[in-house]
């Protein structure tokens, strides 16, 4: 088997979408990489491979998992250490310059733990994002932390992630930007293409998404959360796009039947990505607990409220479109209420050159030696 210079793991949607352009970056550069799904999260890629015109994925190491639950993820995480290992043992992982991995999920720390195992130097991108506790966001915040004592490259998206690798071993790069904008640039001119004429706003709506762990593993907060989006959908029409877990969550604690008799409540599958980001650009606000919607929101400039009590991106926060609820009722209330009746004025904010291709133009060169 011919050996690619660079090997890839994605495990979740929202590390392909961000990792695609990466992809695209190397093929222009002449790059060569090998594509390995992890396996934890189940569903096809395939839609997003078509969209960003990505090669499928070679490799599959642990397929038909959804790692949805403790225990799910567990299993996962053991089936994918046999199965990393085996590729290793077999030598399927020898004579690569660099493994790439991205962002904080529990694929991130593993992939880069069998890298490390297999002599592959780590090249971490969306390096160096910070919360101002261990603990919290659990587990992600520990996992960034992890993973960078693990990196020979740390692909950072911006000055304060290069700030917060500061001390860290390995060589640190600022690449202007998160590579979630380049995704987004292709995702609009897609939308611009296929719209005609433009979208109108006559029927006003608002986009509600939740999946972190955070929230979905207390119930407590779970509770506060739907309490309040059920009470927003009767101030505007609420479009709850539901994650696999999110829907599953739901469904168990029974507040899938309760947001059903909403008549302001439209719940929608997670669709493909150019499809979820024409539906944002229509809409009057965004709730979420997502990273990657908050950096999309910012680049959009759409009024966003944060449903977590802190956040590790700063994408938003310092012009006052993104804001973070602290999960208190009366601040989610008072952002609901002022946003609802008005439309936001397009302000596109996204970088003048390509982070992907700085990260491609680096990952064309020798990485050197394993961290210490």
């Amino acid at each position: 088997m011919r050996r690619q210079d660079v090997l890839v793991l994605v495990g979740t949607k929202a590390q392909f979408i961000k990792t695609a352009p990466v992809l695209i970056a190397m093929d222009k550069v002449g790059v060569k990489y090998r594509l390995v799904y992890t396996g934890q999260h189940s569903e096809t890629f395939g839609e997003l491979e078509r969209a960003f015109g990505v090669a499928p994925a070679v490799d599959i190491l642990v397929p038909g998992v959804e790692a949805d639950t403790a225990p799910g993820l567990v299993g996962w995480a053991c089936r994918f250490l046999v199965a990393a290992y085996s590729r290793i043992r077999k030598g399927e992982w020898r004579g690569f310059t660099a493994g790439v991995v991205h962002g904080d999920t529990a694929s991130t720390l593993l992939s880069a733990i069998m890298l490390r195992l297999a002599g592959i130097p780590v090249a971490h991108v969306e390096a160096g994002l910070r919360s101002p506790r261990l603990w919290s966001p659990f587990p992600e915040e520990l996992i960034r932390r992890l993973v960078s004592r693990a990196t020979s490259v740390h692909f950072a998206p911006d000055q304060t992630a290069v700030n917060n690798l500061i001390g860290s071993s390995g060589e640190v790069i600022d690449t202007g930007g998160n590579t979630l904008a380049d995704s987004l640039k292709l995702a609009l001119d897609k939308c611009a293409a296929s719209r005609s004429p433009p979208r109108g706003r006559e029927r006003p709506y608002a986009i509600v998404s939740l999946h972190r762990s955070e929230n979905l593993g207390s119930r407590a907060r779970l509770n506060v959360l739907m309490e309040e989006v059920a009470l927003a959908s009767r101030t505007v029409r609420l479009k709850f796009v539901l994650h696999p877990v999110t829907r599953v969550k739901l469904a168990r604690v029974g507040w899938l039947a309760k947001l059903e008799s909403e008549p302001g409540m439209e719940l929608v599958e997670r669709t493909d990505y150019v499809t979820f980001i024409d539906w944002l650009g229509g809409a009057r606000f965004l709730l979420t607990d997502g990273g990657s919607n908050q950096e999309e929101a910012a680049m959009l400039g759409i009024p966003t409220l944060l449903l977590r009590t802190e956040t590790e991106r700063q994408d938003g926060i310092d012009t006052g479109v993104v804001q973070v609820s602290g999960l208190d009722r009366q601040r989610i209330r008072d952002f609901v209420g002022s946003h609802a009746s008005f439309a936001w004025e397009p302000a596109l904010r996204l970088p003048v050159d390509s982070p992907s291709m700085a990260i491609a133009e680096r990952l064309a060169k020798p990485i050197g030696k394993l961290v210490e």
